[in-house]
């Protein structure tokens, strides 16, 4: 679960608009999104969104126009907002999904229908233990200011939003028990880390993207720390999870964490990329920290095949000319505290960090 915070100057001055950051937004969107989620002000309690749907249960660039909107408009009204990812999934029978995600006692959904030169945006908030519905509202606009919204998205969103830079606040966070007290241990370009050490990445970006992140060892198996998707900017973010981690079980060998953000990642292309450096470890080019190079191109390669104009894309590796944010205190909620501090990566159209490290 990602906790909505901090977002609502960003969204103030740059718009909710994916990846164009422009400052003009619809006034009519606008104003039905702040009528709409009236019906989410319901004291503290934290919410999980799950977003709209079209009458067929089905998400389409008309439900992302208006979930963007009414996003803005929960922030504004300092709503608890969680985002739970339900990219992808239909819902049937006019239910919700992510009933079974995500951990606040509250879910906030919708639908938007169509009816001659209308939309209606119908909310719901439901009690997520027992499905009770707690509230409804809906409303209405006009189609037509619904698709030129689309039409705006869709002349902007291409080749335009591959010139824009893009910024990421990460802490990679390693820890190690010790006397039943966690610990933070450095985790750097060429570390050795004891097996059972764990680790964990939080981070923050100035514009909505997609982000992936994954290890890869040198015996070729592959772990994702967060599934390539879509996130909102200025949001924390967190892989695997904000209280989970990914445990280093596996003694003497040598793992790459990759983290990626861009317009466009590897999309269709992710098990082509995984077989062909697959094929670079059979044939031994890349053997522990000899060769990493070779993986870090390989990527580079198929990140490109998404983009036009052969962008320059470049793996982030080491601490030269990353800058650090200062020194924080990361509290967990089994209590336990780490220090961190962030690196503040910049790239355009992507953002690509590689960092290996060995257990033993």
């Amino acid at each position: 679960m990602r906790v909505i915070a901090g977002l609502l100057l960003f969204l103030l001055l740059g718009g909710c608009l994916p990846f164009i950051g422009r400052l003009t937004q619809s006034a009519e969107l606008t104003a039905v999104a702040r009528d709409l989620v009236q019906v989410a002000q319901v004291g503290d309690a934290e919410i999980d969104w799950v977003g709209l749907r079209d009458a067929t249960g089905t998400q389409t660039e008309a439900t992302r126009v208006l979930d963007d909107y009414l996003v803005s408009a929960l922030l504004q009204v300092g709503v608890g907002l969680a985002l739970v990812d339900t990219v992808g999934d239909k819902w049937p029978d006019g239910r919700l999904v992510g009933l079974g995600q995500g951990r606040a006692s509250l879910v906030l959904g919708g639908r938007l229908e169509e009816d001659a030169a209308w939309r209606y945006v119908r909310l719901f908030l439901v009690e997520r233990s027992t499905g009770k519905l707690v509230a409804a509202r809906t409303m209405r606009v006009s189609d037509r200011e619904v698709m030129d919204e689309v039409a705006l998205r869709g002349s902007q969103s291409g080749s335009g939003a591959d010139t824009l830079p893009l910024e990421v606040e990460i802490h990679l966070i390693a820890k190690r028990q010790e006397g039943g007290v966690d610990r933070a241990v450095e985790l750097s370009e060429g570390a050795q880390l004891q097996q059972g050490d764990q680790l964990q990445l939080r981070f923050k970006l100035n514009r909505d993207v997609e982000v992936y992140a994954f290890l890869y060892d040198s015996e070729g198996i592959v772990e994702v720390v967060l599934p390539e998707e879509f996130v909102y900017s200025g949001i924390a973010q967190y892989g695997p999870s904000e209280n989970g981690w990914i445990t280093l079980s596996e003694v003497g060998r040598v793992y790459t964490l990759y983290f990626l953000a861009g317009p466009r990642l590897l999309e269709e292309n992710t098990s082509e990329f995984f077989e062909r450096i697959a094929e670079l470890v059979q044939q031994q080019e890349v053997v522990r920290f000899a060769g990493l190079e070779k993986l870090d191109q390989t990527l580079v390669e198929f990140l490109m095949r998404s983009y036009q104009g052969n962008p320059s894309i470049a793996v982030l590796r080491g601490q030269d000319n990353i800058d650090l944010s200062r020194p924080e205190t990361i509290v967990y909620d089994d209590g336990s505290r780490l220090e961190s501090q962030a690196e503040k990566l910049k790239g355009t159209p992507t953002v690509v960090r590689a960092l290996s490290f060995s257990v033993q």
